[in-house]
């Protein structure tokens, strides 16, 4: 029987049945953390930078001496090769003068090493400019990553707290259902004692169905709020997630929309990250301006000749090299027109998205305003609900009203136990979704991947 268990425990572990990740339940700050850490789209994000840092480093290294080596090996009975093969090598004679030797020399074996320093001296600002653009292109990576990183943030809290709000819906539901199912059952009774009408019975059945299948509904929102949690926290849709409950909101604004959106345009990393882009284009026309400059390169180098592998003839070279295209078929002005066109686009694109930026403050600071209004009117109405069941019990008690009376502020009851909910929710996700807009989301420390 051990052997049997120990066989069946790693088959499990084979097939990588690990224990689930987060059996504990966790808080919203543990959820955003973890979400930062594993979240697949915002990982994604993240090489985008390290590419874009790559990049720059190419760019900035092509400025930079070039130190390379070769080593080349070549067997040739061309005469003239034949001959420079001996001279490299240093191993011309008289008798190598003879007219029959140097027309007929055989087959001559060459061994070249080189060892070979490249500068650009001059590229007539190409280089640089392309280091420039390259560099601002890291710079938007860069600033595109944060903005990825408030993103993810906000919506795991947001996730964190539909999952609350389907827990406490279903819970509504439930409390709905069961005083239904008691409302049944009771009349159900009466109705075979012949104390109530069987319309009164029906009724009750059918105020019955219609709360199980909200029951059935909250427990299917719950399950779908569940699972986009996982989602965005970057977790397998099979392993469990439990949520702790969170501690009420109470942080408002008090500042104006344009004080508001004052802060947005200077916080907002993805507008940041939109002029690092329109800089690039800019750089970028200048890289292909320099097209029409020349280029002055400096080389220097050392060369070992020999029939064999070895460095037993020396010698080197120093020049200076300048190159000029003088006719292109018109790429060069092909070139520099697209890059200008592509610079004015990101113009046009940094005034959008100044105009996005805008609205995404006045619609949150909107949306916000009004789930304040409506959450207070929501949470007194709770109370009046409430109130008014407990009045309407009295009465049927009493014969002083009909069941349906009793239902009916029963189901007001459940519905405005739904609207705080929803109300309160809307509220909590529009204090971060304000905070978002105007790029002040508190986010964890980022640690080390």
């Amino acid at each position: 029987m051990p052997f049997r268990i120990i066989l069946t425990t790693a088959f499990c572990l084979g097939l990588g049945l690990a224990p689930a990740v987060w059996a504990e339940p966790f808080n919203l700050d543990q959820a955003v953390q973890y979400a930062l850490e594993h979240n697949p789209d915002l990982l994604a994000v993240r090489e985008q930078v390290a590419a874009a840092s790559g990049r720059a480093q190419t760019a900035a290294g092509a400025r930079l001496p070039n130190l390379g080596m070769s080593y080349s090996a070549r067997a040739s009975n061309n005469p003239l090769d034949a001959f420079a093969d001996k001279l490299n090598q240093q191993r011309v004679a008289t008798t190598d003068f003879d007219p029959a030797r140097l027309n007929h020399p055989g087959t001559s074996d060459l061994h070249m090493t080189q060892l070979a320093l490249r500068l650009p001296v001059y590229s007539g600002g190409r280089l640089a400019a392309t280091a420039a653009s390259a560099e601002e292109m890291e710079k938007n990576a860069g600033l595109q990553y944060e903005r990825a990183r408030e993103i993810t943030a906000f919506q795991a809290r947001r996730a964190c707290l539909n999952l609350l709000a389907a827990q406490d819906g279903l819970v509504i539901a439930e409390d709905g259902a069961k005083a239904a199912q008691e409302h049944a059952r009771t009349t159900g009774q009466l109705a075979r004692e012949g104390r109530i009408v069987v319309s009164d019975k029906l009724t009750a059945e059918v105020n019955l169905a219609a709360m199980q299948s909200l029951r059935e509904q909250a427990a299917t929102r719950l399950e779908s709020a569940r699972n986009q949690l996982k989602l965005t926290l970057g977790l397998p849709l099979d392993h469990e997630v439990t949520l702790a409950a969170a501690e009420g909101s109470t942080a408002s604004t008090t500042a104006s929309l344009a004080e508001i959106e004052s802060r947005a345009l200077a916080n907002r990393k993805d507008f940041s990250a939109a002029r690092a882009m329109s800089q690039a284009t800019k750089a970028r026309v200048q890289v292909a301006r320099a097209a029409h400059k020349p280029n002055v390169d400096f080389i220097a180098s050392s060369n070992w000749y020999d029939d064999k592998p070895g460095f037993d003839s020396h010698s080197s070279s120093v020049m200076g090299v300048v190159s000029l295209d003088l006719y292109a078929g018109g790429k060069h002005q092909g070139e520099i027109a697209t890059a200008l066109a592509e610079a004015k686009e990101m113009e046009w694109h940094v005034q959008s998205q100044e105009q996005a930026v805008r609205n995404d403050v006045r619609e949150a600071y909107e949306n916000l305003r009004q789930a304040n209004a409506r959450h207070a009117t929501a949470a007194d109405n709770v109370e009046r609900a409430r109130e008014n069941v407990r009045l309407v019990k009295q009465r049927y008690g009493q014969g002083r009203t009909i069941l349906i009376d009793l239902l009916q502020a029963e189901r007001a009851y459940t519905e405005a136990r739904s609207e705080e909910l929803i109300s309160r929710l809307n509220l909590e996700v529009g204090q971060s979704a304000l905070q978002l807009a105007e790029g002040t989301l508190a986010l964890p420390q980022e640690t080390t991947p």
